[in-house]
């Protein structure tokens, strides 16, 4: 299930049993745990909700089988297990929770497919993924934040956020809150708000950096480059976040050539759906043997840096401006 079926159930008094929670979403997962806290009676959630940190499978178990005190529920958020539990045995006691007791096995990040405990999540329905939410969910609570906060936004201007920002929401709210002082209460926040406050991330700027690129601007392009490096990225590590990127853009690649379209090939992939989809577009304009030529170009600037053959800032540029850019996908 997704995190919308899963604040459903939180909503609907229906939890029951052990709940895997995974995903890069880390904010909205933070959230969904926050929101099961508190449907534990507030004047009893001492006695009755225990939190445990990489526990030992008895730990575990101890804490589960512990009676309710004065509720009819008790609840057990657990992040993660102790290095040293098998999952086998673990999510054989999935199965065996009491009915009285909540169990949210709580995961950072995504959880590989092919482990133990993924597919008995999956099997049994008890997984919830916490995707990072799509451009539309992503603008959808940036209203309703806003809003929430006493000040006004229009859609199109959370789409403005998004496209400067992405759509993970924990560096998003830093921002929002920024915005709404800026503006007070009741104030709109405007387009030209959003341009004062917000600088676009790093990614975003190098597919904007490449965008110039392919679009055949080779001196937009370049200025971009310059513009990076002024702005306080040091050549080494522009490269090494080039190289980064053209890895997932290779990635995207090898989907595509397969036969795969945009939404299978972006969900398969770790990191955000918003990038995931930079790099799909991306992609589409080169070849497998270019991006593994200008990954394999690109590392060799630490060398050109240690060796004096080159300024590394330079090197960067040449190895930009040497590639035979298309407009078109192929």
């Amino acid at each position: 299930m997704n995190h919308t079926e899963f604040f459903k159930l939180i909503k609907d008094g229906s939890l029951a049993g052990a709940y895997v929670l995974h995903g890069d979403e880390e904010y909205v997962k933070e959230q969904a745990v926050q929101r099961a806290v508190e449907t534990i009676p507030g004047d009893v959630r001492d006695f009755n909700v225990t939190m445990l940190d990489h526990p030992e499978l008895p730990r575990l178990i101890e804490a589960c089988e512990t009676l309710p005190l004065f509720c009819e529920s008790r609840l057990v958020v657990c992040s993660e297990v102790d290095s040293s539990v098998d999952d086998k045995k673990l999510v054989d006691y999935f199965a065996s929770v009491p009915q009285e007791t909540i169990l949210l096995m709580v995961y950072r990040g995504k959880l590989a497919a092919n482990l133990v405990v993924s597919k008995y999540a999956a099997k049994a329905n008890r997984e919830v993924l916490f995707d990072t939410l799509s451009a539309y969910e992503c603008a959808k609570w940036i209203m309703s934040y806003v809003n929430r906060a006493g000040a006004v936004i229009d859609s199109r201007t959370a789409q403005t956020i998004i496209q400067l920002s992405g759509t993970k929401i924990a560096p998003l709210l830093s921002d929002l809150n920024k915005l709404i002082d800026l503006v007070g209460a009741g104030g709109v926040i405007t387009p030209q708000a959003v341009s004062y406050v917000i600088k676009p991330n790093m990614e975003i700027r190098v597919f904007d950096m490449l965008d110039f690129f392919t679009a055949g601007k080779l001196n937009d392009g370049v200025r971009s480059l310059h513009a990076l490096l002024e702005g306080g990225e040091e050549a080494l590590g522009l490269s090494a976040f080039l190289t980064s990127r053209f890895k997932v853009m290779l990635e995207v690649r090898r989907g595509i050539d397969k036969g795969l379209g945009k939404r299978e090939v972006c969900a398969a992939m770790d990191g955000s759906r918003f990038a995931n989809e930079r790099a799909y577009d991306a992609a589409r304009r080169f070849t497998q043997a270019e991006l593994a030529e200008l990954i394999a170009e690109l590392s060799d600037t630490a060398y050109q840096k240690m060796s004096g053959s080159m300024k590394e800032d330079r090197y960067v540029e040449l190895v930009l401006l040497k590639h035979k850019w298309r407009s078109q996908p192929i």
